[in-house]
Formats: C-alpha cells, sequence, structure tokens
C-alpha cells in the first residue's frame, strides 16, 4: 500500500458525524481520499470537515436523516454531482434502539420498534447501496460499497435480537451484492465491529469500572477505537483488497461472545 492508497478517490460516509463514521471519513482524507459526510446533525459534521479541508482535501456537509429513503438518495445523488463521481459509499449509519442496556427480546419489543431497526440497519444502506452502485455503474470503473455491520452478526445477542437479526441480514446481503455486482467490478464488503468507542457507548459506559468490565470480556484486553476500524476501511477500499468482495472482516479484539 503506498502512503496515500486513496488518492482521488471520491468517497460518501454516512453517519459520519461520530464516532466510526468521523473515524474512517478522517481516514479516508488522510489516505488522499476527497469525503462526503452524511448525517443528521450539520453543525458535528462541519467540525469534521473542518479538520478533513485541514488536510488538504475536499469535503461536502450533507444533512441525512437515514430512516428518510429519500435524503438517503439524495446522499448520493449530492455525492456525485458535487465531486464529478462515487468510488467508494460506506453505509455507516446506524445505532441501537437499546443505549440504556435495557432487555429487547421477543416478548418486550414491539413490532414497530423492529421495523425501525431493520430500516435503520437494511432498508436504508440497501437504498443507498443501489443508489451508489447505478452511479458506479454509469461510470464504468468499478468501485466500492462497504458495509458496517457488528460483531453481533457473528454472535447474535438475545438481549438485542432485533439489532443482531438486522445486522446479520445487512451481512448476507454483502455477499449477494458481492456476487451481482462483480461483473461491473464494484467490490462489497463488510466490516463486523465489536465494541468500540462512540457516542452510545460512551451512554453506557459512565464510570470507568463499566468500561473495564466490557474490556474484560475481549481476549486483547480493550475496547475498540474508531481507528482500528478505520484502517480495515483504508484497506477494503484500496487496490490492496483488489480481489477481496462478499466478505465481512470481524475486529472485536477477539471476541467471540
Amino acid at each position: 500500500m503506498t502512503t496515500q492508497p486513496l488518492a482521488g478517490k471520491q468517497t460518501l460516509v454516512t453517519g459520519a458525524s461520530r464516532g466510526i463514521g468521523k473515524g474512517i471519513a478522517l481516514a479516508y482524507a488522510e489516505a488522499g481520499a476527497d469525503v462526503a459526510l452524511a448525517a443528521r446533525t450539520v453543525s458535528d459534521l462541519e467540525a469534521v470537515a473542518e479538520d478533513i479541508r485541514a488536510l488538504g482535501r475536499r469535503a461536502l456537509v450533507i444533512e441525512m436523516d437515514a430512516y428518510e429513503l429519500t435524503q438517503v438518495e439524495a446522499a448520493v445523488d449530492e455525492t456525485v454531482a458535487s465531486f464529478g463521481r462515487i468510488d467508494v459509499l460506506v453505509n455507516n449509519a446506524g445505532g441501537s434502539r437499546n443505549v440504556e442496556g435495557g432487555w429487547m427480546g421477543l416478548l418486550d419489543t414491539e413490532p414497530k420498534t423492529v421495523d425501525l431497526v431493520f430500516k435503520l440497519h437494511v432498508t436504508s444502506p440497501y437504498t443507498a447501496a443501489r443508489r451508489a452502485a447505478q452511479a458506479m455503474i454509469k461510470q464504468g470503473d468499478g468501485g466500492v460499497i462497504l458495509n458496517i455491520t457488528s460483531g453481533l452478526a457473528f454472535y447474535p445477542s438475545i438481549r438485542v435480537q432485533n439489532y443482531s437479526a438486522s445486522k446479520v441480514a445487512l451481512q448476507e446481503l454483502t455477499k449477494l451484492w458481492g456476487v451481482e455486482l462483480g461483473p461491473y467490478k464494484i467490490r462489497v464488503n463488510a466490516i463486523g465491529p465489536g465494541i468500540t468507542r462512540s457516542a452510545t457507548t460512551d451512554k453506557l459506559f459512565t464510570t470507568p469500572e463499566a468500561e473495564q468490565a466490557a474490556a474484560e470480556r475481549i481476549p486483547l484486553g480493550r475496547i475498540g477505537e474508531p481507528s482500528d476500524i478505520a484502517a480495515a476501511a483504508i484497506y477494503l477500499a484500496s487496490d490492496a483488497a483488489e480481489w477481496v468482495s462478499g466478505g465481512t472482516l470481524l475486529i472485536g479484539g477477539g471476541q467471540r461472545h
């Protein structure tokens, strides 16, 4: 890999205002890419965009609610219109409706909650991937779609059944899209992060003891940082991964449950 393996690439990262999305966006800029940033909170996106521009790369701020599918399509369209093309889409927008750590099993969760979780983690990235793939096919020289799933797609949790199932679904779609889009030289992969520092974990780990308890479940002895995920996201978007498609890379410090 070169020092700037994504030089000249035009990228879109959803959920880019904080956490893993922000980490990937900044890493992409350091790797030479221009980055469109999509999320609901424009003020947070502007701060990330300022850091990207300081690195000498272009940044585009796009207000996008991942639950609103017309806004998801518009985010892809705006990226293409502003940058002239789209080379990499990172489907990162997501979240848990269980940030307080309560039980969300079959008997405790309303179907409408399951619908919302699947809309966020399946229908929304499906919409973005479809729009981006159409643009990439029109461009004629391939592209990359990267889905951020979860370690819970590998070891689903009974505590958050709907979240786990939605991430399993996105992981399976990654395989299918890799097959369908391969003839167009579009590679589709996913990353399944384990427990990684984010706004959600900040709500869960309200004390050092709570974070330490989580770290003790991980063989490598710590929770993940956004930079851990970003490094893999650079690799999968780069030419170094030109024969990698349809797979999911589990990054979780060795955790398997």
